[in-house]
């Protein structure tokens, strides 16, 4: 059974309103394609992380490490685990492509080098076979670095029925950068991808000391925590198609014609098929400015209804036959979505429901 490669989220579904403007905008989700393509045969996966210490020695150096940076130790540790978690509920969550077992495995191996030659095939394919899996991604290289940097700022003050006075705050700023190492191994016990990955967050705080604003910020380990998760999402989104939000800009009105205004309407009741009806029939309008916004507007609800062909068509016509502008570039955007999605099929290939 087919995957939806388009979801669309009623519940969520954004109209934002703009009094000058004579659009709206919808939301949607759509699958996007991969990185990589993953092994047909590889349906069930288990994460794994590899980044724990194998020895008293590499225990020693992350405390040491985490004492002169100023994260505190263990905390690469909590980093880690968010991170493969991260993974996992990432490819649950936004991608049909895997069915993720709950197994998180820990396995040894950790050394100073950032990137540990791979597991062997027999001991990959053991412990899929006890993980009832056919692949596995490992987290096999995690590192986070803290720079913290100062300034001195001037802030005025203004209270009711007194002078303006000026006064000096200290300005810190702090980026977390978290680099990690990912493999995944396929139905063979091989790599079928490996990726080295970085991201980074700030934070800025003040104070009318340098403790004061040093306060004001999180812990390391949150900020840690927070970055080594939207790693973890990325490389699920490398290896598996995955759901990305989509806007459209629908037409309101027209040159004040009623089916658009009823339209309206029933876009902000979600009720897009009545909405569709209005806009058949203010695509009769001999205003070709009226006709032009209809055919767009049908061609985001055939979208929202996951018949690219068909928005397609109705794109067409409003942007040659009626000369819309807008609906050009719209054009442009869903054969660009036609095009991933055939990738995403290819991708998805054999996934069952």
């Amino acid at each position: 059974m087919k995957r939806p490669l388009l979801r669309s989220i009623s519940s969520c579904l954004g109209l934002l309103l703009v009094a000058s403007s004579c659009t709206t905008t919808v939301h949607m989700q759509a699958l996007a394609p991969a990185a990589v393509h993953m092994p047909r045969d590889m349906q069930r996966i288990a994460t794994a992380s590899r980044v724990l210490p194998d020895s008293r020695r590499d225990k020693f150096f992350d405390v040491l490490e985490g004492v002169f940076t100023g994260e505190g130790p263990m905390v690469d540790r909590a980093g880690t685990e968010a991170c493969i978690m991260s993974v996992g509920e990432s490819l649950v969550r936004n991608s049909p492509r895997f069915r993720v077992t709950p197994a998180n495995l820990q396995l040894q191996g950790r050394t100073r080098e950032f990137f540990l030659p791979p597991l062997a095939p027999a001991y990959v394919q053991q412990l899929c076979r006890t993980s009832q899996v056919e692949g596995l991604v490992v987290l096999e290289a995690f590192d986070s670095d803290m720079l913290l940097e100062q300034k001195k700022e001037e802030r005025t003050i203004k209270e009711k029925d007194k002078p303006d006075r000026k006064v000096q705050v200290t300005v810190v700023n702090m980026a977390m950068r978290v680099v990690t190492g990912f493999r995944t191994y396929g139905p063979q016990g091989t790599v079928v991808d490996q990726a080295k990955q970085e991201d980074r967050l700030n934070w800025t705080s003040e104070g009318a000391t340098y403790q004061a604003a040093l306060a004001g910020l999180p812990a390391p380990g949150e900020c840690i925590r927070q970055v080594s998760l939207r790693v973890g999402d990325q490389y699920a989104r490398r290896i598996a198609p995955s759901y990305v939000a989509v806007s459209r800009d629908l037409y309101t009105r027209a040159r004040k014609d009623d089916f658009m205004r009823q339209a309206q309407q029933r876009v902000a009741a979600t009720d897009w098929t009545q909405a569709a009806t209005m806009w058949q029939q203010a695509a009769r309008n001999p205003d070709a400015r009226v006709a032009g916004r209809a055919f767009y507007n049908l061609a985001v609800a055939q979208e929202m209804n996951g018949d690219l062909p068909g928005a397609i068509d109705y794109a067409r016509k409003a942007a040659y036959d009626y000369h819309l502008r807008a609906a050009v570039a719209y054009l442009r955007e869903l054969q660009a979505r036609q095009q991933a999605e055939q990738v995403v099929e290819q991708q998805m290939g054999g996934t069952a429901n």
